[in-house]
């Protein structure tokens, strides 16, 4: 052997004992590393179960049938037997009847949709009479896929109830608006999505519900108040923002429970959180390791956030403090927060939910008016007038001169209250505006 033969061999030897040492390192760091995850894991799921197991009563609750002990006859459709459909009619077509509220003309083509899907409209209503949340597992607690079917049919059962009071039909027309109502209150005991969809329906459908009974006829005593009691009872289960960051921490102590109680930390991580820094970072840690920090994390930001979204409940400018949120980058990668963990798109959810809140308040507030109404006048003011959800005082009632008028407000989603939107609609514009017009009206 030469001399340079051997000084080649000698390195190549240092090499492959650097190499041994190197792999040998990174085994036991990833076995370490692994066995801190799964502690966590454990830490975690021993500190929330208590918290796992109230929610999952509360829901438990929410899904017994309407009426007391299911008592309603003829409740044979369910939520989860509603088909999800196709609708051929252009998305612009239909937001414009949205937004063009109670009482306008629909366009033939929207009305050959309402025809052609009759009955899973029918069977929407139904479900929404007869059930609450219907989860077959603790699984469907959290992972509530079929929001499509909720979309299409929200959509297509508000339409339709707007062309109802084209034709006169005002009980028919607040029947469809109540169970959209219900219908996106139910959806917040699903998913955040879900929930978040389902606010945006509600608010939909109270706004038309304030706008009919502000527009219509005036009905009679006994109709407005079946139509208060309803909505009393209805406002049990606003959808709410909150709701929605709660429910997504529900899902997070659920996966952690399932992981621990199988005994099945799994060597790579689920598909829907496998994005490219994720699968980055498994080249280094293993997925225990990450699931371990990322939990935890992810659920004291959610806390956070849910606690930002309560405070905004009682006082809207509090939702400025989602800016102060700052997401690990680590737990972005290895949860499914997204969009969710943006501070500009948690405050337009928060105008969201206040919207659906303060079209709920102008809705019984309509009616309180109309149930005010007196030898051909209103009154000069309501008995209550709630707090504007989306702004610093309460909402805001001005009676015509004349007396047979009045309109009621809301500053809207952004708190400010120039450019009124239209009753019934969710345009471009901030405040929401119900108006019964009499001789002359503010």
């Amino acid at each position: 052997m030469t001399h340079s033969e051997g000084r080649l061999r000698g390195r190549l030897k240092h090499v492959g004992v650097g190499i041994a040492a190197t792999a040998a390192l990174i085994v036991i760091f990833r076995a370490g590393a692994s066995a801190w995850g799964e502690s966590r894991l454990r830490d975690y799921r021993d500190a929330t179960e208590a918290e796992w197991n109230a929610e999952r009563a509360a829901i438990r609750e929410r899904s017994r049938p309407a009426g007391e002990d299911g008592a309603l006859q003829g409740c044979g459709s369910s939520y989860a037997s509603l088909p999800v459909i196709q609708l051929d009619a252009h998305p612009l077509m239909r937001e414009r009847a949205l937004e063009a509220g109670p009482g306008a003309p629909l366009p033939p083509a929207l009305l050959a949709e309402i025809e052609r899907h009759r009955p899973a409209m029918d069977d929407f209503r139904h479900a929404a009479r007869c059930s609450h949340y219907e989860p077959a597992e603790d699984s469907a607690w959290v992972d509530y896929g079929p929001e499509g079917r909720f979309i299409s049919l929200s959509q297509l059962v508000l339409i339709e109830g707007h062309g109802l009071v084209a034709k006169g039909d005002v009980r028919g027309a607040l029947d469809r608006y109540l169970a959209v109502a219900k219908v996106g209150a139910d959806m917040s005991a699903g998913s955040t999505i879900a929930g978040l969809i389902g606010t945006g329906y509600a608010a939909r459908a109270y706004r038309a519900v304030a706008a009919l009974v502000a527009g219509a006829p005036r009905l009679h005593a006994a109709e407005l108040a079946d139509l208060d009691e309803a909505l009393a009872e209805r406002g049990r289960h606003l959808p709410l923002l909150a709701d929605a960051l709660r429910k997504e921490r529900l899902r997070l102590r659920e996966s952690a429970m399932r992981l621990i109680d199988t005994g099945d930390v799994p060597d790579r991580l689920p598909s829907h959180v496998r994005s490219i820094g994720a699968i980055a970072l498994t080249t280094v840690l293993p997925e225990s390791a990450l699931l371990g920090h990322a939990l935890p994390r992810t659920d004291a930001w959610l806390r956070g956030a849910e606690q930002i979204a309560r405070d905004a409940q009682r006082d809207a400018s509090r939702s400025a403090r989602f800016h102060e949120l700052a997401i690990d980058p680590l737990v972005a990668d290895a949860s499914e927060l997204g969009a969710m963990a943006d501070a500009e798109q948690l405050q337009r959810f928060a105008g969201r939910d206040c919207a659906a809140r303060a079209s709920y308040l102008l809705a019984r507030a309509a009616v309180e008016a109309e149930r005010s109404y007196a030898d051909g006048v209103y009154p000069e003011a309501l008995r209550s007038l709630a707090q504007d959800p989306c702004g610093t005082g309460p909402l805001v009632y001005r009676r015509s001169p004349s007396g047979d008028g009045y309109t009621l407000s809301s500053v809207g989603d952004d708190g400010t209250a120039d450019r009124p939107r239209a009753a019934g609609g969710t345009g471009a514009s901030d405040g929401i505006v119900i108006t019964r017009r009499g001789a002359s009206v503010l």
